[in-house]
């Protein structure tokens, strides 16, 4: 059993900033794609060319994902968060004043590449500051977070720019105030040695091994690439999922992007939940159960004979995978070093850039040779292969 005041831990002020900075991290993530049209008509853009605009933050991602978990190793977590919210700032006001298309998909990029340089740090620090029974819980309440900032920055968009008519400039400058405020959160934080749990602070004093051979076991391996294979499955489905609900189930528009924007929010609660379950019934098995529960249920919304059947199946598949977030997170903390968790997490996220930037193309061509209901039994298919790496191949 934890120690008696190891929960209070899981809301300790370290904590709460973490989930605090997660939200305004991911504000302007979300904010992205529903102002892609509004770019499309300002600057004369190309379908092509808003692609390219959506894939270069995923492609930047990936190449500096492990660089940051290196650097985030070395300096510290309070270093490498402030700066990625310094970065998000600036970036932020260079958008709101881009005067040209150059200079907006500069910033763009730049500001899409801000996630990259704080998950690491984040969920290192998350993991370090609390007692390993209380890792999951942590971790979902900082994942609850980010899905949070992810709903919330698409939903402030009707009320700034179709409300109040500011146009999408000012939506950019509108969450500058939040972000500077979580920074000042971050600077008040407390070094990880003085934060973290009895039994990592003498890892946390240790030098930073030099290479990846020491924490490259066969888990994390395996764990690498079940998270690469599950990816493909998902971002597959979301990424279409707004054109199949107008195209195959004949809702409209605006009523896809609404359903589209509001399965972000049943991680505010999934995630925290799930983390609950995970420290109970320990992360890989919970990861595998609601895996498997989430794909069951994407078939049954497959196969649901009309729309309204299948919005309800879908969320609940949604819903699933939410519960899913934080087992992830604490099976990335099991799998590697205190020292290198930075680093462990980097690895983490690198999959999931390089199947976000690939996976669009991929599930673009499927669903237009066989048919947007295709990508279902498609991402089921890919999500058991997942589970079948699971647990055949990673060793908690």
């Amino acid at each position: 059993m934890a120690p008696r005041g190891s929960e209070e831990k899981v809301f300790s002020y370290g904590i709460l900033v973490m989930t605090l900075t997660h939200v305004f991290i991911h504000i302007f993530d979300g904010m992205l794609p529903s102002l892609l049209p509004l770019f499309k008509e300002e600057f004369g853009l190309t379908l092509s060319q808003l692609g390219i605009i959506a894939s270069m933050p995923f492609l930047g991602q990936a190449i500096l994902s492990i660089p940051s978990g290196y650097i985030s190793d070395r300096l510290g977590a309070k270093t490498m968060i402030a700066s990625a919210f310094t970065i998000s700032i600036t970036s932020a006001l260079v958008v709101s004043a881009a005067p040209n298309i150059l200079v907006l998909i500069i910033a763009l990029s730049t500001l899409g590449l801000v996630s990259t340089l704080y998950h690491p740090a984040s969920f290192a620090y998350t993991s370090r500051i609390v007692s390993k029974h209380n890792q999951s819980k942590a971790l979902g309440l900082n994942n609850a977070g980010g899905t949070l900032g992810f709903a919330l920055g698409p939903l402030s968009l009707p009320i700034i720019i179709g409300v109040l008519a500011l146009g999408w400039r000012t939506a950019y400058l509108a969450w500058i105030l939040p972000c500077i405020l979580a920074l000042i959160t971050v600077l008040r934080l407390k070094p990880e040695k003085e934060t973290s749990q009895e039994g990592d602070q003498d890892t946390l004093a240790q030098p930073v091994p030099n290479n990846l051979r020491t924490m490259f076991g066969a888990g994390l391996v395996f764990f690498l690439v079940f998270t690469a294979v599950r990816a493909m499955g998902i971002e597959m489905i979301i990424t279409f999922l707004p054109t199949y609900l107008s195209e195959v189930r004949m809702l409209r528009v605006a009523d896809a992007s609404l359903m589209y924007g509001s399965v972000s929010l049943l991680s505010v609660i999934g995630s925290p939940l799930g983390g609950l379950l995970s420290d109970r019934f320990k992360p890989k098995t919970w990861l595998a159960a609601s895996s498997a529960l989430a794909t069951a249920l994407l078939m049954v919304a497959y196969l649901a004979p009309s729309a309204p059947l299948f919005i309800g199946f879908y969320f609940a598949q949604s819903f699933m995978v939410s519960l899913g977030i934080a087992a992830n997170s604490a099976m990335i903390a099991s799998l590697t070093p205190t020292a290198r968790r930075g680093m462990g997490y980097a690895l983490y996220f690198l999959p999931i850039s390089l199947i976000g930037a690939a996976t669009p193309a991929f599930g673009g061509i499927v669903a237009e040779r066989m048919g947007l209901a295709t990508l279902f039994p498609l991402a089921a298919m890919f999500s058991i292969i997942s589970l079948l790496i699971l647990h055949f191949c990673v060793k908690a």
